[in-house]
């Protein structure tokens, strides 16, 4: 049911986005449900990290519901826009045309804090291990933004910060948020993607032997200066 198809492969306009943020409030998922901006951060995470592939469960988390019951809760309508989402938001990444959409408050602002608490459940959510995958300490570093602004820092860390200060570090957090997704991007597909070792072809010439060019130098005086 979660394999894409060619159908998946359509592009997910607006009219689409409509469609899914009215099926997922609608009974009978409603409040267990993720909602758009908390899909969004979610779909984001599952489209880097080291796997960078989602789970085999990822509709029943974005859901709240069991696997054994989805099929009852989810029509193959959802499913669809569901699949198609996800694979538009991963190649807005891959293609750096992916807008972060914040929720909007009643007041004018916007709260980026349910995108970041559902880039962290699809973190939790990965088939491997983000910080067994790689250097603990630098997923913990590219992690740090999405942290603060989804109220997710360590209380410990948390109480290090004046009020005002806290507040401020939120504020640069989240203006931050579409550069700290993009090294986190880049970050797994070098991990991914490890740059392989080149081999010499043929035999070492060596610094007093002759030039391979055919100069008639020797190599240390020609091609082999550098």
């Amino acid at each position: 049911m979660n394999s894409p198809t060619a159908a998946n492969a359509a592009e997910f306009g607006d009219a689409d986005g409509k469609r899914l943020e009215a099926l997922l409030a609608a009974p009978p998922l409603g409040a267990k449900s993720m909602a758009m901006d908390e899909l969004q951060g979610f779909c984001v995470a599952l489209a880097t990290g080291p796997d960078g592939a989602p789970p085999p469960d990822w509709m029943s988390i974005v859901l709240g519901e069991p696997e054994e019951t989805l099929g009852h809760v989810a029509s193959p309508e959802l499913v669809d826009l569901l699949d198609r989402y996800r694979l538009a938001t991963a190649r807005a990444l891959d293609a750096g045309t992916l807008a972060i959409v914040p929720r909007q408050l009643r007041t004018g602002r916007v709260d980026h804090g349910d995108f970041c608490r559902g880039f962290l459940d699809g973190v939790e959510s990965a088939p491997s291990d983000w910080f067994e995958a790689a250097d603990p300490d630098e997923v913990a570093e590219l992690l740090f933004p999405i942290e603060v602004v989804g109220d997710a820092l360590d209380p410990s860390e948390r109480a290090a910060y004046r009020p005002a200060d806290w507040r401020r570090l939120v504020r640069d957090s989240a203006d931050a948020l579409p550069a700290a997704i993009a090294r986190i991007a880049d970050y797994w597909r070098i991990v991914r993607t490890p740059t392989q070792t080149m081999r010499r072809e043929g035999s070492k010439v060596g610094r007093n032997d002759p030039c391979p060019c055919g100069s008639g130098r020797k190599f240390k005086q020609c091609h082999g200066r550098a």
